[in-house]
């Protein structure tokens, strides 16, 4: 085969893989974009690795790159409408919603279960604009991944100048403690020191800072402490 024959060959098969992943995807529905949870991660994945496959691979026919993405496109549609009438098997597939903060208390035991971190949290939160977890009322863990929340009543949009009462001290929390390790150079900055945070572990009964998986300081000055218990 002549090199310009088999560019030609090359870009057919990358338009039709292309056109068939573009058919399948409009068949599995927008669930694919919009609502990413790992089983449809992963079949993505798949169905995207078998199109390059048959796109470049002379050595696999185009046609059973095509049969293969359609059987594994059908088998998705398929779980989708299996899992709209069970819900047994929904949660068995997509997971559940984790509960990870309820009433500006973090649920450890659900962040462990889910394999989250302190540091997932925080940036999440962050990307909600929460600068302070005591903020939260409630944050769920998605199934797709996304932390939805619901913010303390106090505070909601309405601003404290609506209301005609002096306005709180508010700021971001600084990270004291992060996984049982202590974090000096935020001590630093708020002119503290090692002995100091250890007193005020004590004050809460915590003797092992390896029990801490987060402490942090409020604006207030108060501490926002974090146990494995």
């Amino acid at each position: 085969m002549s090199t310009l024959n088999a560019h030609l060959n090359l870009a057919f098969r990358s338009f039709v893989t292309y056109l068939i992943l573009l058919i399948f995807t409009r068949v599995m529905g927008r669930k694919q974009i919009s609502q990413l949870t790992f089983f449809d991660y992963v079949v993505g994945i798949t169905i995207g690795s078998i199109a390059g496959v048959a796109a470049i691979d002379k050595s696999v026919k185009i046609t059973d790159g095509i049969i293969s993405i359609g059987i594994w496109s059908l088998l998705n549609i398929a779980i989708s409408e299996l899992t709209l009438k069970n819900i047994n098997l929904r949660l068995l597939i997509d997971s559940e919603p984790l509960l990870i903060i309820d009433k500006g208390t973090v649920i450890y035991k659900n962040m462990k279960k889910a394999r989250y971190n302190m540091g997932d949290l925080l940036m999440q939160l962050r990307n909600k604009d929460v600068f302070n977890i005591t903020e939260v009322e409630i944050a769920i863990l998605e199934p797709d991944g996304k932390l939805s929340i619901l913010k303390k009543s106090e505070f909601s949009m309405v601003t404290v100048g609506d209301i005609k009462i002096q306005n709180a001290k508010v700021g971001m929390m600084l990270d004291l403690i992060l996984d049982g390790k202590i974090l000096s150079s935020h001590l630093s900055q708020i002119q503290k020191d090692e002995h100091w945070l250890m007193s005020q572990l004590e004050t809460k009964n915590i003797n092992n800072i390896k029990d801490v998986i987060f402490a942090g300081i409020q604006a207030d000055e108060q501490i926002y402490i974090v146990t494995k218990h």
